[in-house]
């Protein structure tokens, strides 16, 4: 097994904000990718959630941005459409945008306090996990396949990441992301390590 390195690369700083992007890679595995395209203050607990899975789980690799302002929102200064984040802007995603990941896993934040569970991954696997989080979790559980949360478009990263084009999207809201994170974390990593 080779070994997995952090690395970062600043992507916007001024005096007050900054966007930072994070790669937890070895350069060679292709199985799972756990991502975060708006943590940092932007959706708050997503990165870190992302950081803890792929560091527990056998061969992960996740890639995040961390966004921060110190004089204003940080979601409204960092947060572009999934569909807008590319390798173009992105270096370290640049790095692993054509690996072809078995599977992909994108946390997001959600305002509403329930989990949704999108992506243009197959309808079997949103329901399987679906099933097990709503198991888990106190929050309501629920699959989405149309609107702005579903995550199924071909361009958004967690599709385009995917071998087949079809990863799986998780908004997840305030309890999901704070006194449930570790029951989320425990509950997504038994079920990657069983695929």
């Amino acid at each position: 097994m080779s070994r997995r390195f952090i690395s970062t690369q600043p992507v916007e700083v001024s005096a007050t904000a900054h966007l930072i992007e994070l790669l937890y890679d070895d350069g060679t595995h292709d199985e799972t990718v756990i991502c975060a395209g708006h943590g940092g203050a932007v959706e708050p607990g997503t990165a870190e959630l992302a950081v803890e899975l792929a560091t527990a789980t056998e061969d992960a690799v996740c890639w995040a941005t961390l966004g921060y302002d110190g004089e204003g929102s940080a979601f409204e200064r960092f947060h572009p459409p999934s569909t807008a984040l590319g390798p173009d802007e992105y270096p370290l995603l640049g790095e692993i945008a054509d690996r072809g990941f078995d599977r992909v896993l994108s946390l997001h934040g959600l305002a509403d306090d329930e989990v949704l569970v999108g992506g243009a991954t197959d309808d079997g696997t949103k329901d399987e996990i679906a099933e097990r989080l709503d198991s888990a979790l106190s929050v309501p559980v629920d699959v989405v396949t149309e609107g702005q949360y579903s995550g199924t478009h071909p361009e958004n990263f967690v599709n385009w990441l995917a071998e087949g084009n079809g990863g799986i999207q998780l908004e997840l809201g305030p309890t999901a992301r704070s006194d449930a994170a570790e029951t989320l974390r425990e509950t997504l990593q038994t079920w990657l390590t069983e695929q």
